[in-house]
């Protein structure tokens, strides 16, 4: 079996985190490993703090037993200074993880950093500005201070400084936080005129470039005349700003690489390792802050790379190599999943919609063993079970619901939650390395489950934007469905019971007759408390309750699964069920029901008691179930007369 590698990871459409796990890919791929990546969708900045939480659950589904060694990337989870994110999976780390962890870029404690080069990328750019534009006048607004990879970054500025014979000026070197609002703060200085403008900014990450950019352009400074400014990261944002930011594209896919020959010699120390395959080297991006002439083949790439198309060409197999974010909006799926009636038919559009997050080789949605039950809500964690509820294999199409969707009673695939993938996933054997993504399921806080894409670890195309927003659509749709049936059940059910009440039970009669074969039998069995009256006037009206709650848990202990169990009136209750049944049978559960009654008279001060009746009749008249009815009915009765007389 290949030896797994977890990746906690959060929001893998962004540049830094879709470079990290590209250098990951390849080099597993070269050591045949398997990759099982654990990622929110979302940012874990987002405003929707109840959104974020659910998302963040997806790290309670790793099982450290079944996996060899974990790599995080903190930089994914730890935006704005927030370290609370990680802190938690460190604690988690700590107390259950027993194999090798690496971390990437950020130091976790004790354990081993693998680091981007992050000192050259600034060497060449400060080298470009001095050399091509003839900067001597340099400012940087730089990441957190007390971070060591900005003084990293600085320490690059500084050495082609002192090469080129000029000192930077540490009054010029200003602190934030690799966000937007910090270029946007050091803009208002300069359009104030608190600070004089310099030659050129180096900023240290792209956002705040962006953000220096355009505040300082809304303030009349005109760029590149007035002042350069350069960013770091090579980001999407950037090459579709106006004007496009200058940056650099760093070393990240070496970096991931080199973790992952970290964790091979962990595991196989006696092994040779592999050389990095380069597949993207680090390089300038050239857009026009700086002044030079715009890179216009990168800029366009990332353009197409993230453009809203309306209208696609379905003839080019690229096409589902990595479908765009306008063909799954105006596929109107958001509308079709949230309309649907019924939660089987929920689960039913999900499959007709997967192509939607092509390419994959198999896909699973893993629900909540009793996901539509808002009793049962979890916000950490899942059930023990999981039920798979819906299957995808890429290359196969058999037709029919039952081959791909499995709901309801009867029809679950359960496995337990703690292998987290079901039976036949777990153990299968593929002839090269896997890609399992983990994506969580869920309404707010509340966890439904999660989706596992499974892909061919040398397949190019990652999750992104397209896979988020398809899965807030599932997820919407689930929830609705959810509500639903919700509101259906307590129309259905009777409140003190539990029970069906008329209502329920016409529509429990609908499913039992599309689904009757030749050859099936009605069932009616009738029962009727005694004495309810004497209870309510003698005992109180509590008694009472107590004695139609255990008349409906005894009926409801003799009914079959497929059957409705009713309360029909106030104290008069019915099992229905269609299928092949016997008067032997039935026979039996009358005894058994009898049985019960007695037993637990036998200890009670106050006895309660039924009278019952059945019937049996063919089904195929459309009258048939109400002369079931009827009769079991009129046996009741002649049950109830027959105790009156022998009292």
């Amino acid at each position: 079996m290949r030896k797994r590698i977890g990746v906690i990871i959060a929001c893998p459409e962004n540049d830094y985190q879709h470079n990290v796990l590209s250098g990951i890919f390849a080099q597993a791929n070269a050591y045949n490993f398997d990759v099982f990546v654990f990622s929110p969708l979302a940012h874990v900045t987002s405003n929707s703090k109840e959104h974020v939480q659910g998302e963040l659950n997806i790290f309670n589904l790793i099982n450290f037993e079944l996996l060899d060694a974990i790599i995080i990337v903190p930089i994914s989870l730890t935006e704005n200074n927030d370290t609370s994110i990680v802190n938690a999976l460190l604690e988690r780390l700590k107390s259950e993880c027993k194999i090798p962890v690496v971390s990437i870029d950020i130091p976790l404690q004790d354990y081993p950093v693998i680091r981007t080069d992050e000192k050259t990328p600034f060497a060449q750019i400060t080298d470009h500005l001095i050399d091509v534009h003839g900067c001597k006048n340099i400012s940087v607004l730089n990441g957190p201070e007390g971070y060591d990879g900005s003084q990293i970054r600085l320490s690059g500025i500084e050495e082609s400084m002192q090469k080129h014979g000029l000192n930077l000026n540490k009054e010029q070197v200003y602190y934030g936080d690799f966000w937007y609002t910090s270029g946007e703060a050091l803009a208002q200085k300069y359009v104030s005129k608190k600070l004089p403008l310099p030659d050129a900014i180096i900023c240290t990450s792209d956002y705040m470039a962006i953000g220096l950019t355009n505040a300082l352009i809304r303030g009349g400074i005109k760029i590149p005349e007035q002042v350069i400014i350069t960013g770091f990261d090579a980001v999407a944002e950037a090459s579709m700003n106006n004007p496009p930011v200058t940056t650099y594209k760093p070393y990240l896919y070496d970096t991931a690489a080199k973790a992952v020959t970290y964790i091979h010699k962990q595991l196989s120390p006696k092994e040779a390792e592999k050389p990095v395959q380069f597949q993207e080297q680090a390089y300038l991006c050239l857009g026009q802050t700086c002044g030079c002439p715009q890179d216009e083949a990168y800029t366009h790439a990332r353009i197409r790379q993230n453009q809203y198309m309306l209208q696609q060409n379905f003839g080019d197999k690229k096409f589902w190599n990595g479908i765009g974010i306008g063909t799954l909006f105006e596929s109107y799926t958001n509308e079709i999943l949230t309309g649907t009636s019924s939660t089987g038919e929920c689960l039913l559009k999900i499959y007709e919609s997967k192509y939607l997050i092509q390419p994959y080789e198999y896909l699973y949605l893993c629900l909540n063993q009793n996901w539509t039950d808002s009793d049962f809500d979890f916000e950490k964690g899942y059930s023990q079970q999981m039920n798979l509820c819906l299957f995808a294999d890429k290359d196969k199409a058999n037709p029919g619901d039952s081959n791909h969707i499995f709901y309801g009673k009867g029809h679950e695939k359960l496995f337990p939650s703690k292998q987290m993938l079901p039976d036949f996933a777990l153990n299968q054997k593929t002839s090269s390395p896997q890609v399992y993504y983990f994506f969580p399921v869920h309404f707010n806080t509340v966890s439904l489950g999660y989706m596992i894409i499974q892909n061919n670890l040398s397949e190019e195309y990652i999750p992104g934007l397209v896979v988020r927003n398809y899965i807030r659509m599932i997820n919407n749709a689930l929830e609705m469905s959810r509500t639903r049936n919700k509101i259906i059940s307590l129309s259905e059910h009777d409140m003190m019971t539990n029970l069906y009440n008329r209502r329920g039970l016409d529509r429990a009669i609908r499913v039992m007759n599309a689904r009757a074969k030749k050859g099936d039998k009605w069932l009616a069995i009738v029962a009727d408390m005694d004495g309810l009256k004497f209870l309510n006037d003698n005992f109180g009206h509590a008694k009472g309750d107590e004695g139609l709650n255990f008349i409906a848990d005894t009926m409801r202990k003799i009914a079959g699964q497929d059957e409705a169990c009713v309360r029909n009136g106030g104290d008069e209750f019915a099992i229905v069920g269609l299928g092949r049944y016997t008067d032997k049978e039935i026979k039996e559960r009358i005894r058994q029901f009898n049985a019960l009654i007695n037993a637990y008279n036998t200890d009670s001060p106050v006895p309660f008691n039924a009278s019952i009746g059945y019937c049996l009749n063919p089904w195929g008249k459309p009258e048939a179930f109400d002369k079931t009815m009827e009769q079991a009915d009129v046996n009741m009765y002649l049950d109830k007369r027959q105790k009156k007389n022998r009292r």
